[in-house]
């Protein structure tokens, strides 16, 4: 048992300790002012960590976008070169389209240098190949990308058919008659242009005469004494190695590029060839219309040329049978028809009339102005592709 051993009133009583606690309100205070103060210091960490990271991926966008950019000029400079002489953008400092050009949200900025590596004179392309440059910018984002290309020009080749008149497709017909005449020896284009009567004739030179006629199969022929050339008529393998096939092939590779004949103006001019294609139906030049036209010269299956009127053409004439046995002529020339050149004639039942003062004359000359034809597109190939690092002296 414990006892008390101090009386009631004793002084001497040993006194209890003080039970001291500490100030609640006080600690919470700074709990709560510690609290707020890291919270504060991590907002404002957030905030400047998200603000930075929505500032990166703006930039990463602008830079993304800047690379379609640069890629758009890439694109539009190929497009460009297409139908452009080299030389001549070369010579003129290879700017394109007058420098810096809008483009959606930015801007580009192409040019085309020579590729000095297979041409040692940067203002003189021999070899077809030269690179193009293009800048995109976007606000503070650029990107800069460079593509070696060979811009091959469209080749037509040098003997567009082995004859005046060639006739490839099966089940066709060649009839002949009055003054008309199929003539492989080669022709000079008349002096002028615009020629009339006589001045439409144009004389022969010193080259080697073609065939007047060749034929890859049998072909029903009326008239063989108006045929002439070294032979006047040919048969069997071609010796340029042409099918039927390639010519149908050519003339589905130019239709896209082709302008439809209308019966308004002429069909090219010896300056300016172009390509033209007959509307479906039956074309008629006829009565006292003269007619005068330049370059290629496509009759699809679903078309047929009639002229009873003037025509004089310079060029290629690429005649396609549909395969369908009628009545009429595909081509009927049985005015005053002057054609120098050579006529290709693919697919069957193709029925072929040269009557009246109809004379289809072999022209290297003529064929040789193809070349002129703008409207043909290059052939762009890359070879090869870099993204290289921007600076202010190099575009």
């Amino acid at each position: 048992m414990i006892h008390d051993n101090y009386a009631a009133g004793d002084k001497t009583r040993a006194q209890q300790p003080v039970c001291f606690e500490p100030n609640s309100s006080g600690m919470v205070l700074v709990v709560v002012v510690i609290l707020a103060a890291v919270a504060g210091i991590l907002a404002a960490g957030l905030h400047f960590a998200s603000g930075a990271r929505i500032t990166q991926v703006r930039q990463e966008i602008r830079f993304e976008k800047a690379f379609f950019v640069a890629e758009a000029g890439i694109e539009r400079a190929k497009d460009a070169l297409r139908y452009t002489n080299l030389n001549d953008v070369l010579t003129n400092g290879g700017v394109l389209f007058g420098g810096v050009t809008n483009y959606g949200e930015g801007i580009f900025y192409a040019w085309v240098r020579n590729n000095t590596n297979f041409d040692p004179n940067p203002l003189v392309n021999t070899s077809d190949i030269v690179i193009i440059r293009s800048t995109g910018i976007v606000e503070t984002a650029t990107r800069v990308i460079e593509v070696e290309m060979r811009v091959t020009p469209f080749e037509l080749g040098q003997a567009p058919a082995d004859g005046a008149i060639g006739v490839y497709g099966t089940n066709s017909s060649l009839t002949i008659g009055g003054s008309g005449e199929i003539d492989g020896h080669d022709y000079d284009v008349p002096a002028t242009f615009s020629c009339t009567g006589a001045g439409c004739n144009g004389t022969t030179n010193a080259n080697p005469a073609s065939a007047g006629l060749y034929s890859s199969t049998n072909l029903s022929i009326s008239g063989t004494n108006a045929i002439s050339g070294n032979p006047p008529i040919a048969s069997g393998v071609s010796s340029n190695g042409y099918t039927e096939t390639y010519w149908l092939e050519m003339a589905n590779s130019l239709l896209p590029y082709a302008t439809v004949y209308s019966g308004v103006g002429g069909m090219g001019t010896r300056d300016a060839p172009v390509i033209t294609v007959l509307p479906p139906g039956t074309t008629s030049i006829s009565g006292g219309n003269k007619v005068h036209g330049a370059g290629i010269l496509i009759i699809p299956g679903t078309a047929t040329l009639s002229v009873s009127g003037t025509f004089h053409y310079e060029g290629l004439v690429i005649l396609l049978g549909d395969g369908v046995v009628d009545i009429g002529d595909e081509f009927s020339a049985t005015g005053t028809v002057d054609i120098f050149g050579a006529i290709a004639c693919a697919g069957g039942e193709l029925d072929i009339r040269v009557w009246g003062s109809a004379s289809l004359k072999h022209s290297t000359a003529a064929l040789a102005n193809l070349a002129n034809i703008t409207s043909l597109p290059a052939q762009m190939d890359m070879r090869s592709w870099r993204e290289i690092k921007h600076s202010s002296t190099n575009w």
